[in-house]
């Protein structure tokens, strides 16, 4: 439940705008082939966790991998300001939301603050035992929200901002003047989608039965293979130019509200789980193993605990309102961290847990030669995704697309039917 917590999330509502660059068939390709290298790294990371029980979190496992301290930091820099960024992100999402349903003209601030508040209060449980089962609420009405987007598009005449006689076209691989900077960011929204890397080790350092990881592994795979394809598959095919990010804006109203409303419940709890990942790994590092303070309802603890959470939201916050190119940043940590924690710190990983294998099997070789293939795709998206997305700020500003600092104008979707 944790995993589709983690992966039955918003960004599902953002593939059809990737697959209106790439394409129809550059979309499936690209999901396909990117979940599928997620599903192996994901299994390499739990066998690396198996020899190495010591490692809670993604930054314990930089710190396996090297030896060295500063790797530790590294990692959590990028656990940080990766997690904040997309806490932030579902303080934005969430207020946009609320906008889309109320159809006002209220401030989106106001709602900004109300929605931070609330993950801050439900972000002060300190252990994944709750989450579980809260995370049932959360992938549950994210799974109806994509069903009737879904359903919307094939039930509705034509698409929000249709006009009379504009036809709906759709391309099998990207449109003629795809440039390389659009390509690529659609391309990242995609891999964002898919790459819960740096989750994992804490949800297998906190099994009762890690060694069952890769059923649960296996099963929410597969289930993610099938939204995330039909997803972006039917809502392009009905919306065509028409496709928005998150997928309800292309919705008519009677649909799109409605759709916009079961988004709540996972925007909240998510931002929830990623705040418990974070401040569990800067818990862990102020009280170490053993310590009272970690196991029982101390003052000490609590406190401590209480003033992580809080900073973390306030950062979180600062981050979604202040910083006016907050999605193209998205893309940028995208492209600096995920490319690390899904794809190159795997390949390593894989290369010293069998650096010792001195007879290889046929199937041993094919797989050493696959891991040096992720390592040259993490390193793409590490170089290629950073150009990329500064690219793209660096238009979004020649344009005149950049928001002012905590703006508060309304930034729901406008429905013309």
């Amino acid at each position: 439940m944790l995993l589709l917590t983690e992966y039955v999330v918003l960004a599902i509502l953002a593939f059809p705008s990737s697959f209106l660059v790439l394409g129809m068939a550059g979309g499936v390709l690209a999901t396909l082939i990117i979940g599928a290298s997620t599903y192996y790294t994901s299994h390499v990371l739990w066998r690396y966790c198996m020899k190495h029980p010591e490692v809670r979190d993604i930054c314990d496992a930089a710190f396996a991998l090297t030896g060295k301290r500063w790797a530790w930091w590294a990692a959590f820099v990028g656990l940080a300001l990766n997690n904040w960024a997309i806490m932030g992100l579902h303080v934005n999402a969430g207020a946009t939301a609320i906008q889309t349903i109320r159809g006002g003209t209220e401030c989106t601030l106001v709602w900004a603050v109300a929605i931070a508040v609330i993950m801050w209060f439900f972000s002060n449980l300190r252990d994944f035992k709750h989450m579980a089962y809260i995370g049932i609420i959360a992938s549950t009405t994210m799974f109806i929200c994509t069903i009737l987007t879904i359903a919307g598009h094939g039930a509705q005449a034509h698409p929000n901002g249709w006009a009379e006689g504009d036809p709906i076209t759709i391309t099998v691989w990207a449109p003629e003047g795809t440039t390389f900077v659009q390509g690529m960011n659609a391309l990242l929204n995609i891999v964002y989608t898919w790459i819960g890397h740096a989750l994992i080790p804490s949800f297998v350092g906190d099994l009762e039965r890690p060694e069952d990881f890769p059923k649960a592994l296996a099963v929410s795979m597969a289930f993610e293979f099938a939204l995330f394809t039909l997803t972006g598959a039917i809502v392009y095919h009905y919306a065509g130019q028409f496709s928005t990010a998150p997928g309800y804006g292309s919705l008519i109203s009677r649909y799109g509200k409605v759709a916009a409303g079961f988004t709540l419940p996972t925007i909240i709890i998510v931002g929830i789980l990623y705040s418990l990942v974070t401040s569990r790994a800067i818990f862990f590092q102020i009280f170490s193993e053993g310590s009272p303070h970690r196991t029982r309802h101390t003052m000490k603890g609590w406190t401590t605990w209480v003033g992580i959470v809080f900073a973390g939201w306030v950062i979180s916050f600062i981050i979604g309102e202040a910083i006016p190119f907050f999605n193209d940043l998205l893309s940028l940590i995208s492209s600096l961290f995920d490319s690390w924690f899904g794809y190159i710190l795997w390949a390593f990983a894989y290369f010293e847990l069998y650096r010792h294998n001195e007879t290889r099997s046929r199937w041993a070789k094919l797989e050493y030669g696959f891991n040096i293939l992720i390592l040259i795709t993490g390193a793409f998206f590490f170089v290629a995704g950073t150009y990329a997305s500064i690219q793209s700020i660096l238009n979004s500003y020649a344009a005149g697309a950049i928001k002012a600092p905590f703006q508060c104008t309304n930034t729901g979707f406008t429905f013309t039917a």
